[in-house]
């Protein structure tokens, strides 16, 4: 028979039955066996090892080889027994240790599956942002380019049409869009120019109008170069041309002159205006400090008068002190 089967025989016996065993005369519960239950005793381990399936039917008492050797037998069955328990014991352990390694090593392993996730998923919000990002910028760069996107894809359908074309006509007409798409782009510029030359010409003639305003101690604007500034703008051909009608690259330089002469004077004039300020400030605190002693000698004087109408009274002609008449002399000169 088989451990396993023994085993299993076992474990089945264990549950089906399990007598309790038998107690010594003694009262002893841990001694199972003594002189006056030896046969009890025996009868109840024959019972145990059939069920187990060990050698049955010792007989404990014999004298006979056959009875000892059977005995012998069991005995030494029941030594394997335990020898393969312990084994299985060990080695159920070892399992129960493999389990536990492996059960270690899982969730170390899970552990960092969980952070390489966690790092996936935050760059997956990364890609995501910059995805939304790169949308972003060519939604903003389509709108930027959306004038010349619009003739590109004038010239892309009319492109494909010229596969249907089979005339120098159509040739020309093609080309002929695409000079007429320039010369729109080309008159909007012209405009745009004109709009800018007509704004810096209205701000050099308020500039200049400034300038010019009469003032009581003001001086004509002189430029940074000594000259005073002209009426009007002479053109680099010579005459009266308006400078800002002329191309850029030859009124480039006369036009940043006259900004930077204007810039200067209008700096002087405003210098002049505040040092006029300061000089009608100080006017004003000196007249106010001549009227207010002008009002204060009125007032002595008031109280002088007074005072001599006070002593007139007190003293008759006759009596009168030659000092008050010096006193009223003086008085009367002042």
């Amino acid at each position: 028979m088989s451990v396993s089967s023994r085993f299993e025989l076992r474990a089945s016996s264990n549950l089906h039955q399990q007598p309790p065993p038998p107690v010594g005369m003694s009262g002893d519960v841990g001694t199972f066996a003594d002189a006056g239950n030896l046969e009890h005793c025996a009868k109840y381990l024959n019972q145990t090892l059939v069920t187990f399936g060990f050698p049955a039917s010792l007989d404990l008492f014999a004298t006979d080889p056959v009875s000892i050797a059977r005995t012998c037998n069991c005995m030494y069955a029941l030594l394997q027994q335990r020898q393969r328990d312990i084994e299985f014991r060990e080695s159920t352990n070892d399992l129960r240790q493999r389990m536990q390694s492996d059960i270690s090593r899982l969730e170390a392993k899970i552990e960092r599956m969980d952070a390489q996730l966690a790092a996936k998923d935050r760059e997956l919000a990364t890609l995501t942002r910059t995805e939304k990002l790169n949308q972003v910028l060519m939604e903003k760069k389509k709108e930027s380019s959306r004038s010349g996107m619009e003739i590109m894809n004038l010239l892309q359908k009319e492109g494909r049409q010229r596969g249907t074309w089979t005339g120098k006509k159509n040739d020309n007409d093609y080309y002929k869009m695409i000079v007429d798409a320039y010369e729109v782009k080309k008159q909007e510029l012209v405009q745009e120019n004109a709009d800018l030359r007509a704004l810096l010409r209205s701000m050099q003639m308020d500039m200049r109008e400034f300038l010019n305003a009469p003032t009581g101690s003001s001086q004509p604007a002189v430029a940074g170069n000594g000259r005073q500034e002209a009426g009007s703008p002479q053109s680099p051909l010579g005459g009266k041309t308006d400078v800002f009608d002329l191309p850029f690259h030859m009124a480039r330089d006369q036009i940043e002159e006259s900004l930077r002469t204007k810039m200067a004077s209008v700096k002087a004039r405003m210098t002049q205006l505040q040092d006029a300020q300061k000089g009608a400030e100080v006017t004003s605190e000196v007249t106010e400090r001549e009227l207010e002693l002008e009002a204060q000698l009125v007032e002595a004087r008031s109280i002088i008068q007074e005072q001599a109408s006070i002593m007139s009274k007190h003293f008759s002609k006759s009596d009168k002190p030659r000092w008050f008449d010096t006193y009223s002399l003086k008085f009367s000169s002042v």
